[in-house]
C-alpha cells in the first residue's frame, strides 16, 4: 500500500510541476518584455518581442493566447506524467526481482555470467 501512495504522490507532484513550468517561463518572458517597454531604447524591441510571444501562443490556442498557454501547460503535464509512470515501471522491473542475473556477483568479484558463456 505504501508504494502505491508513494506512486500517486509522485505522479501528482510531477504532473503539477510539469504543468506549471511552461506557464512560469512564459509569464516571466512576458513580464520581462513588459518591463523593458518602459526603458528608453528598448521599448520598440520589447513590444515586438511581446507581440511575437502572443502570436506564438495564439497558434496553440486557436486565436487566444491564454488558451494557448494552458494547452502548452496541459501537454507538458501529460508528458511529465508519462515519464514518471515509465520511471515507476522501470523501478518495479529492475529492483523488485531478486533473480535479476545482472545483480548477482561471485565471491571473486566477477559479474555473473562469466565472459565467454552463453545463456
Amino acid at each position: 500500500m505504501n508504494i502505491w501512495l508513494s506512486l500517486i504522490s509522485s505522479l501528482l507532484l510531477t504532473t503539477f510541476v510539469s504543468f506549471t513550468t511552461p506557464l512560469i517561463v512564459i509569464s516571466i518572458l512576458l513580464g520581462f518584455f513588459a518591463i523593458a517597454c518602459y526603458l528608453p531604447f528598448t521599448s520598440l524591441l520589447a513590444e515586438q518581442g511581446s507581440q511575437q510571444v502572443w502570436h506564438f501562443l495564439m497558434m496553440f490556442g486557436e486565436g487566444s493566447g491564454i488558451v494557448g498557454i494552458l494547452t502548452i501547460g496541459i501537454v507538458a503535464g501529460i508528458a511529465g506524467f508519462l515519464f514518471e509512470a515509465l520511471n515507476f515501471y522501470r523501478y518495479q522491473i529492475l529492483f523488485n526481482h531478486p533473480e535479476a542475473k545482472w545483480l548477482i556477483q561471485s565471491k571473486s568479484g566477477q559479474v555473473w555470467p562469466p565472459s565467454g558463456t552463453n545463456l
